[in-house]
Parts: structure tokens; sequence; C-alpha cells
């Protein structure tokens, strides 16, 4: 209660305070002036009242004023009574431009109120937005490093799964092809046993080539030990002798180390769920692939002369399912801080561009 009596103090004791000082200073006037002007220094104090204290002492300082002024300044002097037209013009005016400055200044502490609401209202809408911005960026940040944290995951299970292939079940295999070879010499030699025999080795073989083939599939030596681009190379050249589809692949600006592992492993992977469309959907003729770096990005390009297809029509329902694998391609370029475009005409085969930037240690400068 007190505090909101105080500044309602001051206003009023400034009202006081200005009528005093415009009636010495009228008084210091009063020689050059006499009777002419007697409300002339009172006007200074209502608006300087009126802007620092608000209508009401504003208001206190307009009948102060006219009671000094009618007091010492105005015929007849000691009297608060006005006579003679002239005067009374005059005290009018002086009501009027008083009020008058009263409303105006009361209009403009009004707009400069309203004006510092909105501010602050502006204020604590774009602070609201801004911790909405931090939490979905937040938000996206978690889902990004889950998603890299997942992709991870798989992979090193993808790479442990190969090894038992490669080294456990082809050891197996080994040990099947040797216990088959000695049972085959010690075994009488007849017509039948043999071709049994050719039999059981040619199953071998296939179950051996197919779990290789796994193997490669699931996490390709070549890509942990030569690096993307001997890995995408070697892939190729199986895939087309599988497929019978001609691949023209060409590789330039790569440099070795230039992108992190898990950037490699996202585009090898979006090379392969490519290709694989291109068997599954484009029925093409033909496939390039190209794999070409520089200081800022490592990119690979996948095109068909396929049939094509419409690209907009990947976005249209969101609830379905995409497909041609598109939103796990995206996903693994997402992890990786990488960006993946598609390009397709119907009738006219599909582009692919899948883009990592460039990783570089601490302190490394590009390459010139």
């Amino acid at each position: 209660m007190i505090a909101s009596t105080a500044p309602k103090v001051t206003s009023y004791s400034v009202a006081v305070a200005a009528t005093v000082v415009a009636t010495l200073v009228r008084m210091a006037l009063d020689p050059i002036l006499g009777e002419e002007y007697p409300y002339i220094t009172f006007m200074f104090a209502i608006v300087l009242t009126a802007w620092y204290g608000g209508a009401g002492p504003s208001m206190l300082a307009l009948v102060l004023g006219f009671m000094s002024a009618a007091f010492y300044f105005k015929y007849p002097r000691g009297s608060v009574e006005v006579y003679g037209l002239g005067p009374q013009i005059g005290l009018s005016l002086y009501i009027f431009v008083g009020i008058s400055t009263i409303v105006f200044s009361e209009s403009m502490h009004s707009a400069n109120r309203r004006a510092n609401a909105t501010a602050e209202e502006l204020l604590k809408k774009q602070s609201d937005l801004q911790c909405e911005i931090d939490e979905r960026r937040h938000a996206q940040q978690m889902q990004v490093d889950l998603l890299r944290r997942l992709v991870s995951v798989q992979e090193e299970e993808r790479r442990r799964i190969s090894r038992e292939l490669h080294d456990k079940c082809g050891q197996d295999l080994t040990a099947m092809r040797l216990c088959l070879k000695h049972l085959e010499d010690s075994t009488p030699g007849s017509e039948d046993s043999r071709r049994q025999f050719k039999s059981l080795r040619e199953l071998l073989e296939q179950v051996s080539g197919e779990m290789h083939h796994l193997a490669m599939e699931l996490r390709p030596p070549a890509l942990d030990e030569l690096g993307l681009e001997m890995a995408i190379g070697g892939y190729l050249k199986s895939w087309q002798t599988l497929t019978g589809i001609p691949v023209d692949f060409e590789s330039h600006g790569m440099v070795p180390g230039n992108v992190s592992p898990d950037a490699e492993t996202a585009l090898y992977r979006i090379l392969q769920e490519s290709l694989t469309n291109v068997v599954k959907h484009a029925a093409a003729s033909s496939v390039s692939v190209v794999v070409e770096g520089d200081d800022s990005f490592v990119q690979v390009i996948i095109e068909d002369q396929g049939r094509g297809f419409d690209v907009n029509s990947l976005s249209s329902n969101l609830t379905q399912r995409q497909p041609l694998g598109v939103l796990g391609m995206r996903e693994r370029m997402e992890a990786v801080g990488g960006t993946l475009e598609i390009e397709s005409t119907a009738g006219a085969g599909t582009t692919v561009f899948a883009r990592v930037p460039v990783h570089r240690k601490q302190g490394e400068k590009p390459h010139v």
C-alpha cells in the first residue's frame, strides 16, 4: 500500500513544486510583463506536470497556476476574481490550452503504455517461440543421435555376423569338404556312389558360395580394409555378374580417409539399396555409378536407364511406407550429416545423389 502511494505523492509534489517555480519566475518577469500574460509561466508547469505525473497532478497544477496568477499578477492584485472581457478571455484560453495539454499528454501516455504492453507481449511470445525452437532442435538432435547409434549397432552386428560366416562357417565347410574327400577316397568307386559324391560336392560348393555372398552383403571386408572406392568397385563387378546388367563405374577426386567410416558405410548402403531397386523396379538396360570427392563433399551418383517414376508421389502420403526404401536411405544420410536427392522421370530413368561432408581432423586444412 505504501509502495503504491509513494509515486502518487511524488507526482503531486512535482505539481506543487512546478507551480511555485512558475510563480517565482513570473515574479522575476513582473517588472517587464506587468499584468500582461499572467499565465504564461504556469503553462510550462502544466506541461511538465502532465508529462511526469499524469492527469491528476496536472489538473492540480492548472488550478494552483490560476490561483497564483490571479492573486499575484492580475488586476486587482490580491484577489482571485476575474473582471473584464480581456482577463476572462485570457483565463478561458489558459484553461483550454491547459486541458488540451493534459488530454494530449494523457493520450501519449496511454499510447506509450499500450506500446510497452505490446512490446512485452511480443518479447514473451518471442521467448516462448525460441524455447519451442530450442526444444524441437534438441529433440531433432536426440533423434539423429539415436538414429546414428542404431545404425552403428546394426553395422556392428552385421560385421560380427559376416565375420562369423566367413571365418567359423567357412572353416566348417572346409572341414566338411576335406571329410567328404577322405570319405570318397576310402569308399569303393561304384558309379552310383560317384554320382552321389559329385552331387554332395556341388551342393557344398553352392552352400559355400551363397554363404560367401551373404557375408559380403552383410559387411564386405574391402570396406574396412581397402576403403569405399575399392569396396564399391568390387561390389559392382559381382553385381554385374549376378544380374547381367552392364555397369559403368568412374571414380575421381577420392582421398583415403576423407570421410568417416560411418559415412562410408552409409554411402555403400545407399549404393546397395539403389541397385536393389534397379533390379526390382527399374527394368534398366544399363547403370552408371560415379564416386567423386572434393574439398567439401564426397558423393556417390547412381544413374539407371530404366522406367523411372514420379518423385512427387514419394511424399504424397506420409502415413504409408515410402516406396523404394527412400525413407531408410534418407535416414542413413541424416545420421551422418549427409543429404539424399532423387531425380526421376517416368520413362527416362532415375538418378540418386548421396552426398556426405568431408571428414577432417581438427586443424587439418583442405586439400589443394
